[in-house]
Order: C-alpha cells, then sequence, then structure tokens
C-alpha cells in the first residue's frame, strides 16, 4: 500500500468484516493490502477516524464467527482430535510419549461426572510448565470455548505470567518461529500456523474482559461475553481470596522448599491446600497438581496420602491408616528420568538420539541425556532419587532399606532374610516357637494427633521381637484406657490388648510409654494406676531429648541392623488386616532419615524404638500377684509412673 495515503472505510471495512470471519489479524492485513501495523494499532488504541467510521457501518456489536468442527480444514481437525500434533502445529512442540499418555488421563478424568483430583510428578526439564501453563489449556480452549479454567502457581505474579502467555498464543498473528538450536538438536520445529488461523479469532473487542489476571474468549453462542464467566484466571497461593468455581485447575509448581523449612509452615500450606485450593472445583472437574518432588513431606506427598472412601461406606468405622489403595482421592502419574528396571546397558540406549520411555529407558533423551543424569547421581544421589526419579527419599539415607523387608539379593550379593510372615495374622506366634516369651506394649500418645501404640513378644533366646499388633489413630486418654462406672469394669485399648494377650497364653507385662506426655495423658487417671497394679504390667517411662535419640548406639539408628538381619518379624497373612496394620511402621521406617526429611510421620518408628531402648531393662515377673512388682533400677520418676 502507498504511505501517507490514508486508508478507506471500505477498506477498512472489508479488513474488520473478514477478522470477524475468523481471520488472523495477518491474513485480514494482507488480503486487504493493509499494513500489518496499521492493523495492529487501529485495533489497539491508535484506531483512525475511518476505522472507526467502517466499525460503526458494521455494528459493533456483530461477533465473529467461530467455526465449527465441519468447518475446519482437515489439518486444524486432526489438532483438534490429537494434541500431539496440536503440539507441532501451532507451537513446534515435539511432545514426549510421557506428556501423550499424562493428556489422556487428564482427558479420561475429565469425562466422569465425579470431581477428579491428580498428582502428576516428572523431573525438571522435561517441559512440564510448558506443557500445562500452555499447550494443554490452549487444547482445552479450542475444544471448549466455554470451559472456566485456573492455572495457579506459588505466586501470583508468576500466574499471571503463565495467563499473559496463553492469552498471546490464542491471539498470534504469525506462526511462531522455533530456536535454531531448538532445531538443530530436534527438540522444536516452526509452526505451521496459528491458533487463530485456523479456529477463528479469540480476542474479544472489549479490554475489560481480556486482562492478565483473567480473560474470557469469544463464544460460539450469543451469550454476552460480560456474563461470561473467564475463560481462564491466574491465581498465586499469596494472592489472598480465591473466588470463582472452575471445570479444569491446573497448580504448577506450588512447593517451594526454601519457604517450607519449618513444621509450622508446611502445616499452614496443608491446611491452605484443604480449605481453599481443594474448594474451588466445580462438580464433574478436574484439578491437576503438577511439579517435581522435594521431599518425603512435600504437598505432593500429602496429596497423594488422602482417601476418600466408598459412598456406601460407614464414616464412623473409617480409618484413614487402614484404608487400601483404590481408596486414593488422588490419582498418581509419576515419571522417572530413568527407568532402572528396563535399562538393558546398552551404551545406545543412552545416547541423546535413543528412543524415549517407554520404548527406551529414559524419560526425555535429548533434554535429560544420560550423562547429564549420572553426573547428578554420583555428586547428589540423595537429590537424584527425589528431584529426578519422584521417590520420597534416597533408599540410600533411610533407616531401613525396603529390600530388608521384602528380603532377596541386594545389589552388594548378600542375601537378606525379610521380616514379613505371611502365614501369620494379628496377634499370633509362629508354630513351635521355642523358648520363654514376654510380651512388651509401646505407646507414643499425643494430645492433638495420632498415638503410635505397638505390642511386640521378644523371645530372649533367639533375639527375635515378633509384631503382635500396631495401630495409628487419633485417640484419647479414655480411648486408652478408662473405668465404666456403669459396666464396672476397665475398658479402652490397654486393656483389651492384655485380654487379647493373656488369652494368648503371653499377657502384657510391660508399657513402655513417651513420659511427657504419659505424665500429662495418663498419670492424671487414678484408675490407671489401679490397673496396673491389678494386671500386674510395670509402666516404663520414656524420655526422648535430641542426645538419646541421635545416640548411634542407642538412638533410633539403633533398629536399622535388626531389620536387616530379620530379627523384626512382622504378621503378613493374606486377606487379613495384618500387612495393612505392620506396614503403619514399614511406611514410615522405610522413609525416616537422621535429617528429618524423610517421612513425613514418625510415630511407629518412634514406638519401636521405646521397645529397643528399654529392652535390656525390662525383666518379666516369675511371680504373679496382685501386688506390683518393682525393679531396683526402678526410682525418681519412673517409680512415680509405676505406682
Amino acid at each position: 500500500m502507498p504511505s501517507g495515503k490514508a486508508i478507506t472505510i471500505e477498506k477498512w471495512a472489508d479488513y474488520q468484516a473478514l477478522r470477524r470471519q475468523g481471520k488472523s489479524l495477518y491474513a485480514a492485513a494482507k488480503e486487504c493490502d493493509i499494513s500489518y501495523h496499521a492493523c495492529r494499532d487501529a485495533e489497539g488504541d491508535k484506531a483512525p477516524r475511518n476505522y472507526i467510521a467502517a466499525q460503526e457501518a458494521l455494528g459493533k456489536t456483530i461477533q465473529p464467527e467461530v467455526p465449527k468442527y465441519d468447518e475446519l480444514c482437515p489439518e486444524a481437525q486432526a489438532a483438534y482430535d490429537n494434541i500431539e500434533i496440536f503440539a507441532k502445529r501451532y507451537f513446534g512442540i515435539i511432545l514426549q510419549p510421557w506428556q501423550v499418555e499424562a493428556t489422556e488421563r487428564i482427558m479420561g478424568l475429565m469425562e466422569t461426572e465425579y470431581e477428579e483430583y491428580v498428582v502428576i510428578n516428572a523431573p525438571p526439564g522435561t517441559g512440564k510448565s510448558t506443557f500445562f501453563a500452555k499447550v494443554l489449556p490452549a487444547w482445552a480452549t479450542v475444544r471448549n470455548r466455554a470451559i472456566r479454567g485456573m492455572i495457579g502457581s506459588s505466586t501470583q505474579r508468576l500466574a499471571e505470567w503463565y495467563c499473559r502467555r496463553l492469552r498471546a498464543e490464542l491471539d498470534r498473528a504469525h506462526p511462531v518461529k522455533a530456536e535454531l538450536n531448538d532445531v538443530r538438536l530436534n527438540l522444536a520445529v516452526d509452526a505451521e500456523a496459528t491458533l487463530q488461523e485456523d479456529f477463528g479469532m479469540f480476542k474479544p473487542d472489549s479490554s475489560e474482559i481480556w486482562r492478565a489476571e483473567a480473560f474470557t474468549v469469544l463464544q460460539k453462542d450469543d451469550t454476552p461475553l460480560s456474563q461470561k464467566e473467564p475463560t481462564w484466571s491466574a491465581f498465586g497461593m499469596d494472592s489472598g481470596f480465591l473466588g470463582g468455581r472452575f471445570d479444569l485447575v491446573i497448580w504448577d509448581d506450588v512447593y517451594d522448599p526454601r519457604k517450607m523449612r519449618s513444621a509450622e509452615a508446611r502445616e499452614d500450606m496443608r491446611r491452605w491446600w484443604d480449605e481453599v485450593a481443594e474448594t474451588r472445583l466445580e462438580p464433574g472437574g478436574l484439578l491437576v497438581l503438577q511439579g517435581q518432588r522435594m521431599s518425603a513431606d512435600d504437598i505432593y506427598r500429602y496429596a497423594l496420602d488422602k482417601v476418600a472412601p466408598p459412598d456406601d461406606y460407614e464414616l464412623d468405622e473409617f480409618d484413614p491408616e487402614d484404608a487400601p489403595d483404590e481408596w486414593r482421592k488422588y490419582a498418581h502419574l509419576k515419571y522417572q528420568a530413568h527407568y532402572e528396571e528396563i535399562c538393558s546397558g546398552d551404551p545406545e540406549t543412552h545416547k541423546p538420539h535413543a528412543e524415549p520411555w517407554p520404548e527406551g529407558c529414559l524419560l526425555y533423551p535429548r533434554r535429560l541425556p544420560w550423562r547429564r543424569l549420572r553426573h547428578i547421581k554420583a555428586q547428589t544421589p540423595d537429590r537424584f532419587e527425589i528431584l529426578y526419579q519422584q521417590l520420597d527419599v534416597n533408599p540410600a539415607n533411610v533407616l531401613v532399606d525396603p529390600l530388608w523387608v521384602t528380603g532377596g539379593p541386594g545389589k552388594d550379593g548378600v542375601h537378606h532374610p525379610g521380616c514379613w510372615d505371611n502365614d501369620r495374622g494379628l496377634w499370633e506366634l509362629p508354630q513351635n516357637v521355642s523358648g520363654e516369651m514376654f510380651v512388651i506394649a509401646t505407646a507414643d500418645p499425643s494430645p492433638a494427633n495420632y498415638w503410635a501404640i505397638q505390642c511386640w513378644a521378644y523371645n530372649p533366646e533367639t533375639e527375635f521381637r515378633y509384631l503382635l499388633e500396631s495401630y495409628r489413630r487419633k485417640m484419647d486418654a479414655p480411648s486408652f484406657l478408662d473405668w465404666s462406672h456403669e459396666q464396672q469394669r476397665f475398658t479402652g485399648v490397654a486393656e483389651d490388648w492384655w485380654q487379647i494377650s493373656n488369652d494368648m497364653g503371653h499377657p502384657i507385662t510391660h508399657w513402655v510409654i513417651e513420659a511427657n506426655a504419659a505424665q500429662k495423658f495418663i498419670l492424671q487417671y487414678d484408675h490407671f494406676r489401679r490397673w496396673a497394679a491389678l494386671r500386674n504390667v510395670q509402666l516404663i517411662p520414656h524420655y526422648t531429648h535430641s542426645k538419646n535419640k541421635g545416640d548411634p548406639k542407642y538412638g533410633v539408628q539403633m533398629l536399622a541392623p535388626l531389620w536387616r538381619v530379620g530379627r523384626v518379624r512382622l504378621p503378613g497373612k493374606q486377606n487379613t488386616e495384618a500387612r495393612p496394620h505392620s506396614l503403619l511402621l514399614v511406611n514410615e521406617v522405610t522413609r525416616w532419615n537422621a535429617e528429618g526429611t524423610g517421612s513425613r510421620t514418625d510415630d511407629c518408628v518412634m514406638a519401636q524404638w521405646f521397645l529397643e531402648h528399654n529392652l535390656e531393662k525390662l525383666y518379666m515377673p516369675t511371680i504373679v500377684n496382685n501386688r506390683q512388682w518393682r525393679p531396683t533400677w526402678l526410682t525418681g520418676d519412673a517409680e512415680l509412673l509405676a505406682r
């Protein structure tokens, strides 16, 4: 077009008509022989007089038509149906198999009639944020312009940046050009088209509904956009009030370990997640929590531990700790940087051009090549296991290696006997067990949280410890032991366990109880001392402090060799409650580490340690009478507990 000459009203009218038919800014400008920059300025805040006149002549309320599926070109239809084609055509991104699989799982969850929740864990450097905060939302918008979506992040600023990026892609005039280095490495290609070129305009006339924190796209029906909830909204954990209801919620990398160093901060985040983040989902909607694992007690672990019992299950009988895996509230998609179980060791499978998982052993060979992974694993093996393999904790640093529990040959060639008694149920001893046995119970009480209580049978001859029962549940002191005036008998776990053990022929002779908690929640009740005297049970106080807990010989670490050689015996009879109850302890000891970054809880670990730390002091009386026996070492506060 010749410079310096005003564009006629007729040309501007033709341009606006094309735009309202769904043509991109670039395509409409080219067809009308108008400068791209002039069109861009006109649609901004620099509209010339003739442009405004043409707009008035056509009518401002005329809404561009959104093409139907049958009206799309074959390439656009293919992209509509397939996210792999979609990402390559409009973004120049070559998706990896794990991203395609994740999409299939997500779409399946969105089609259910119920609220669905999913945790997606993948290593850093695999394009998680680009995919989940740009490609997937764009594809969802193309398929359903009426969607109400939310992109969340650790900060409002970052969430708005994601929204601006998505908004820009919907309004892009030219196909994106790939970086030359990405093309060379076969990580990306030049895009073939723009979204508005194939699917019509997305940007409305009004800038009031096209903001960074929330924007609304043009709809297929005649519903006024002012009455439509935003298509996509941005929210950060620091944004305060989280309003709106959404069909698709995507939380991206919300966990910042620098801000979660204290137990109080982690608890605040869990409360915020329960009361704010999860409450914004519409019925039939989907919440996606994606990011890389940071520690064993991060927000991803918290979400994965949540359970949702079936609708017909009696909640009075519900115990989250005993819930089966199929009751988990969140589905889990976990992707590791390297899959050792399918690794052949062939150097060709570790080359950057190797086939990615699931055909090969590397998740993303070009962005996470084996050479880089080897260096990370060699320098920081614990971080490698967590960040790149998505494990709760490095097995080399935990108190008990899972292999010691299951048994079998280790990498060093040593065969571990294992700890499971698969033919033994709760409150059962192995058949034909020899030697004298005495039974000890332990308790780690808590006034507000869960109590961990265990019962063990110890054989001094073989030095085997047989777990008979294990609880971890919310309790109070009366639930542990109480006196019923109406029934004129003792009630509670302590009495029940004593009766069961007595019926076995091996009554509980000792209770080892964390001292501070015992003094506050148990000793205040006179009936507890009367019960102990009646049942001939010794009450042994245990004092926990940093010095004895971390002692290399008598601290928590003393448990490790017992598990390694199989002297800890667990009831594991199938189709009974034995294995779930045993797993309460197993799940903690196989995650616990000295730094406190492993297991989210350590109540069960402490309950077992109480036993081992006091075992040398315990004595089983040979004469049973109503007068309570006191060993000579029981003095001071310990004697007070025994009265």
